[in-house]
């Protein structure tokens, strides 16, 4: 403590002074002193509890066990099997379940024997969290596989249980991308920020294309091709309907045909017509004076 130069009413004993700026020397309030040292055993007793004697699980810990508990319940979603990779404990069990089921085709370090190899980034079907977990549920039929000559995988699904088969995919996330050398990398890879349906599926759009590969639908075609619809076409080609067609190909209907045709029910009888350049005999008298 320095030399008290003086005493001021508010700020009370000033110890030092310099270019006018004045240091006071208070007792800081008793309750500042509390909430400080206390929190300072807290951290202490925390520090021993949760990380020194793990006495405890830690938040990150107990997040992971509620997130295992809820999946057991229930069918998996892309963030739980996510979250399941951060679990060591769920890591642990799905690597001690893949080495007694999985190990015989893919291999002890999952570096493909019989199956493919499951450290690189390409995927036969799929590298998603969901297609991961669908593959070893449903398994893979001799049909859809895509290596030349495997039967496919089981379904293992109904033989692990809810639970281990998450676990498993969990362990295989966990082994994504550590590239174990073995067998080749076959497939496609897997990009995370990908679309979620790039992944296999249709990647039907609804957009029609342009020209005369158009999609049919309510959209007519431009040109020639216009789809069939409530849409005449131009020109020689329009459709039979309503609309009478331009020209001489006008569709039969109620519309009176042309100037230069017209239509039978309005023609006259032959008989009732005279001949153009005959009259009648009896009415002609020239031939009564040819002889003369």
């Amino acid at each position: 403590m320095g030399e008290i130069k003086r005493r001021d009413e508010i700020q009370g004993d000033i110890i030092h002074e310099y270019d006018g700026i004045e240091e006071a020397d208070n007792n800081l309030p008793t309750w500042w002193l509390i909430t400080f040292y206390g929190a300072i055993f807290f951290s202490i007793g925390y520090w021993f509890y949760y990380h020194e004697y793990t006495m405890g699980p830690t938040t990150p810990e107990q997040y992971a066990a509620d997130v295992a508990s809820r999946a057991a319940s229930g069918e998996a979603d892309e963030q739980t099997l996510l979250t399941l990779v951060s679990d060591s404990g769920t890591v642990a069990e799905g690597a001690e379940t893949f080495a007694t089921t999985c190990a015989a085709c893919h291999g002890s370090q999952a570096q493909g024997e019989i199956g493919p190899n499951l450290t690189d980034a390409a995927w036969l079907h799929g590298g998603s969290p969901m297609a991961i977990y669908t593959s070893i549920k449903h398994g893979i039929s001799a049909d859809a596989a895509r290596i030349e000559g495997s039967a496919g995988m089981p379904e293992w699904g109904p033989q692990l249980g809810e639970a281990r088969t998450q676990a498993v995919t969990a362990y295989v996330l966990s082994l994504r991308d550590t590239n174990v050398e073995g067998r080749p990398a076959e497939g496609e890879p897997y990009d995370p920020d990908a679309a979620p349906d790039a992944e296999g599926g249709d990647e039907a759009t609804a957009e029609p294309l342009d020209g005369d590969e158009a999609a049919a639908g309510d959209e007519p075609l431009d040109g020639d091709e216009a789809a069939a619809g409530d849409e005449p076409l131009d020109g020689d080609e329009a459709a039979a309907g309503d609309e009478p067609l331009d020209g001489d190909e006008a569709a039969a209907g109620d519309e009176p045909a042309t100037d230069d045709e017209p239509a039978t029910d309005d023609e006259p009888a032959a008989d009732d017509e005279p001949a153009a350049d005959e009259a009648a005999a009896n009415d002609d008298p020239g031939e009564d004076l040819q002889g003369v």
